[in-house]
């Protein structure tokens, strides 16, 4: 019988599990194109590719340095995005299939970066010469900026703000995000040489025929500023103020005053915040109405649940018609009922039963209706009624030097994806500095399996670990909610993880070892017979 040795070793790669982090590197070695990698739907599901079940595999068994590593292989923002990330990679958990609650990804981020309490730099590399302008310190610029200099590029980051940090330092509220930590992770600028550039404004203060012309790469990451209208009767009646100025007022430590009385209208996360910040600045009653169904609100659902917790009255299904005054100062809000928020299309486009009303009393308006970029400040070249002219996986526009990133490009958008795209376009203009080419292998899904089911059977039902939280009563000014994991909560939430990702060999093995050198937790073996070994 002819027996070839070869093709019967279709198998042989050995994978310690107790050891493997689903890195991925033996799939990127393998010079055979041998290896594919089970991709966890977690990561799939993250914006910035961030390794979840790698880094919980290190909290598992106790290595809370190399937990943080895997963290800040993705983004050097883990404080950050460990409080007030959207958390989609929990929407996606395969741990949802065993006990209906996702692993609680998100928060043991937050524990390990808040084990290490510092800023954050990657080892130092020489300086390069060329020069890179990123006008925006938002979560796209920031993350941009980062990366662009750690690979040793001189960068200077221009804001229009005082301080860094975009809405994350301006819009969101400190018992979300505390100062602190967002000062302790934007201490990287200072440690790393960026250049920042405060009370910088596109148009006004910034030309950008001349940043173009003195850099050799600008970045727009200019965010989304502009508030819009509701264009109804007594919009500016005293008393009605716009959410990201109430809320930047309140980040500067300068609170404006609300009466007993408030109404926030809107369903997104700015209001669920401003509903929260007004009961904390002495408001008596405050009812937030959204024109979306409760569980159409575009504000996370557990903020939501943390808001009506503390008090605040939720109005849904409601659209304002107009503001009642009584002598040019707002008294109160007339609403009409919303049948529906978007048309048989999927077109925003409310309509409404104009018979049925609701009418509420004010001292205070709140008005969170969204925000857009304020996009017309570029040149035709760059903009048209769709928007920015951009390439859809580098973000270069047609001007070869100028790429945008973030919520200035796209509109409204979560933190992490907006980092996702500053990443990216960093990405892109480290290619064009070094000459090479833009796109090859940006969207190249061939290494993973996308779909596959995760071995279940050593799944055991186990509840997640709630998050501690600062007792009711005692929410009365700013601390933060969320008070964080405990060494042994973490743990015990970590050991719930299925560690659903795994590498597995797909055809005839070679034994040119690369898979097996470099895999940097030594998880990984080829099984080769006695002779050829």
């Amino acid at each position: 019988m002819d027996f070839n040795l070869l093709t019967s070793l279709n198998d042989n790669i050995r994978i310690d599990r107790s050891k493997c982090t689903a890195c991925a590197r033996c799939v990127e070695v393998c010079v055979l194109d041998n290896l594919r990698l089970q991709l966890s739907p977690c990561r799939q599901a993250c914006p910035v590719g961030m390794n979840c079940q790698g880094y919980i595999h290190h909290l598992v068994q106790g290595k809370m340095d190399k937990g943080l590593e895997k963290v800040r292989e993705a983004v050097p923002f883990g404080g950050i995005l460990g409080r007030v990330c959207s958390r989609p990679c929990e929407a996606a958990c395969n741990r949802i299939k065993v006990d209906q609650q996702p692993v609680a990804i998100r928060d043991l981020k937050r524990f390990l970066a808040d084990q290490d309490g510092k800023c954050w730099r990657p080892p130092a590399v020489p300086d390069r010469s060329q020069k890179i302008a990123v006008v925006g310190a938002g979560p796209a610029g920031l993350t941009a900026a980062f990366y662009l200099r750690s690979w040793g590029f001189r960068v200077t980051l221009y804001d229009r703000e005082s301080a860094p940090g975009g809405l994350m330092r301006w819009a969101i509220p400190e018992f979300r995000l505390p100062l602190e930590v967002l000062e302790r992770e934007l201490g990287f600028i200072k440690a790393m040489g960026i250049d920042f550039q405060a009370n910088r404004t596109l148009e006004k203060d910034l030309d950008l025929e001349k940043l173009e012309e003195k850099n050799d790469a600008v970045l727009l990451a200019l965010g989304a500023y502009g508030q819009p209208r509701l264009g109804v009767s007594g919009e500016d009646a005293q008393g009605v103020m716009q959410a990201l100025d109430f809320m930047k007022r309140v980040r500067e430590k300068n609170p404006p005053r609300v009466g007993p009385r408030v109404i926030v209208v809107g369903g997104g996360n700015a209001a669920v915040d401003a509903a929260q910040t007004a009961l904390r600045l002495g408001a008596r009653k405050v009812h937030l109405v959204s024109l979306e169904k409760k569980d159409e609100m575009p504000a996370f659902r557990w903020s939501v649940a943390e808001a009506e917790e503390e008090g605040v009255d939720i109005q849904n299904g409601w659209g304002p018609m107009r503001f009642r005054m009584n002598g040019g100062k707002v008294a109160g809000v007339s609403f009409k009922k919303c049948m529906a928020v978007c048309d048989s299309q999927g077109i925003f486009r409310p309509s409404y039963d104009e018979k049925t009303a609701l009418d509420l009393p004010a001292d205070t308006v709140i008005l969170a209706i969204g925000q857009k970029a304020e996009r017309e400040m570029l040149p035709p070249s760059l903009y048209s009624p769709e928007g920015v002219r951009s390439h859809s996986v580098t973000f270069q526009t047609p001007r070869p030097k100028i790429f945008c990133a973030g919520d200035f490009l796209k509109g409204p958008q979560t933190l992490v994806e907006a980092m996702a795209q500053g990443k990216e376009a960093a990405l892109s203009i480290q290619r064009l500095l070094q000459g090479e080419d833009l796109e090859y292998g940006r969207v190249n899904p061939t290494l993973y399996e996308l779909q596959f089911e995760p071995d279940f059977s050593r799944a055991k039902p186990r509840q997640r670990i709630a998050m501690p939280a600062v007792p009711l009563p005692q929410r009365k000014g700013f601390e933060e909610v969320a008070k964080g994991y405990s060494k042994e909560e973490a743990l015990a939430e970590a050991e719930r993880c299925l560690d659903c990702g795994v590498p597995f060999g797909i055809r005839t093995c070679w034994f040119c070892l690369p898979c097996e050198i470099e895999c940097p937790e030594e998880a990984l073996y080829v099984e080769i017979p006695y002779l050829l070994r």
